[in-house]
């Protein structure tokens, strides 16, 4: 499949960042990732694995393009393989402060305070249903002290994949080993 300029320039102002993704002799066009297909995908994994994650995705983010590329294993296979480059967000920096610790991302900061065992219990209480990130969303609610504006967007994974990861970061900053004796 082939698209003109013109297309790809409409597909860009409604959709933001596209991309393609040839396979070979066949071609798709993929709208950019938010967090709510990440979440989607997250879900679908949960309940059928790893296919269901590429699965989910691809139809998700899908423009045009190709059919076989969803529907046919020879080019699935590979499509799902290259979804991997949409993790590639840049790393957050975690600067200690007065009372809790700075994350930067991309030159933007919020500041959160120290995690305690009682936020994570109530974040975790906020998702019962156990839905991906939602309890990482809630947990940055409840510990952020102060931030710009970039990470009031809960649906750019930009901000909020780096994010979550620091967060984890400033939970387990402590290594153990478990060690039979």
């Amino acid at each position: 499949m082939q698209a003109t300029q013109e297309q790809i320039q409409e597909w860009k102002e409604k959709y933001g960042g596209v991309y393609e993704l040839p396979i070979e002799d066949k071609s798709a066009f993929l709208k950019e990732p938010k967090m709510q297909d990440f979440k989607r995908a997250f879900t679908a994994m949960q309940k059928g694995g790893d296919i269901a994650f590429g699965e989910e995705m691809i139809n998700a983010l899908w423009i045009e393009g190709d059919e076989e590329i969803r529907k046919d294993d020879e080019y699935f296979l590979p499509a799902r393989k290259e979804l991997v480059d949409f993790f590639n967000y840049p790393d957050a920096s975690i600067k200690q402060v007065k009372n809790g610790h700075e994350i930067t991302i991309e030159e933007k900061t919020c500041v959160v305070r120290v995690i305690t065992r009682e936020d994570i219990r109530l974040a975790e209480k906020k998702n019962p249903a156990n839905k991906p990130f939602q309890t990482q969303e809630a947990l940055f609610d409840m510990i952020c002290v102060s931030k710009e504006s970039a990470f009031d967007d809960k649906n750019n994974p930009e901000y909020r994949f780096p994010l979550y990861q620091a967060i984890e970061k400033l939970q387990n900053q402590k290594i153990g080993r478990l060690k039979k004796l």
